[in-house]
C-alpha cells in the first residue's frame, strides 16, 4: 500500500514535471526552432546575419523582416538578400517596412542574410536604420529538435531521480516497522 502511494506520488510529480509547451506530439514533427534579433545598420553600410541553428540540410525558413529608420528619418527601406555556399542566393530588392520572406537551404545547413543601407549620400533613403527579423526554420521530416530530447531527458532524470527517492523511504519505513515489531 505504502509503495503504491509513494509510485503515485511520483506519477504525479511526473506529470507536473512534463513540458506543457512541447507535448508528445511534437516528438514526432521535424525540428524547429525560431529567433528574434535586431541589427543595426549604418548608413553606407552592409550589415549580415547568419542562420542555420538546426544544422540540418533541407531545411525550411520562414520570417519577418521590419526596417526602422533612426533620428526622425521618415524612409524606412534596405536591400535585403539571403544566401549560402551550395544553394545560391536570392535577392529581394529594397524592402519598404516590413516583409515576409522564405528560404529553403537546400543541401546546406547554414545560410547569410545581408542587409544592404548604401544608398546613394543624396538620397533620402541615406541615414542608419535598424533591421528586426524573426525567423522560424523548420527541419526536414525525421529531423530531431535536439533541445525537446534533452528537455525530454531532463524531466526523466528528474522523475527517475522521484521515484528512487519515493521507494528509498517506502523501503526505509517499512524496514523501520519490521524492527519495531520485532522488538516488541
Amino acid at each position: 500500500m505504502h509503495l503504491f502511494s509513494g509510485f503515485a506520488r511520483a506519477v504525479v510529480v511526473l506529470a507536473l514535471l512534463m513540458p506543457f509547451n512541447s507535448g508528445l506530439a511534437s516528438w514526432f514533427e521535424p525540428a524547429q526552432t525560431s529567433y528574434t534579433e535586431t541589427y543595426p545598420v549604418p548608413a553606407g553600410t552592409t550589415s549580415a546575419a547568419s542562420g542555420g541553428r538546426l544544422g540540418y540540410p533541407h531545411v525550411s525558413v520562414s520570417g519577418r523582416l521590419t526596417v526602422k529608420s533612426c533620428c526622425g528619418f521618415s524612409t524606412n527601406d534596405i536591400m535585403f538578400g539571403i544566401s549560402n555556399e551550395v544553394f545560391g542566393s536570392k535577392n529581394f530588392g529594397i524592402i519598404v517596412g516590413s516583409f515576409d520572406f522564405e528560404w529553403d537551404t537546400g543541401n546546406y545547413s547554414e545560410y547569410s542574410m545581408g542587409f544592404s543601407n548604401k544608398f546613394d549620400p543624396g538620397s533620402p533613403s541615406y541615414h542608419d536604420k535598424i533591421v528586426e527579423i524573426s525567423v522560424t526554420e523548420v527541419g526536414p521530416p525525421g529531423s530531431i529538435n535536439t533541445y525537446l530530447v534533452l528537455e525530454s531527458v531532463a524531466v526523466g532524470a528528474v522523475a527517475a531521480t522521484a521515484i528512487a527517492v519515493s521507494l528509498v523511504f517506502v523501503l526505509l519505513r517499512r524496514g523501520k516497522r519490521r524492527a519495531e515489531t520485532h522488538d516488541h
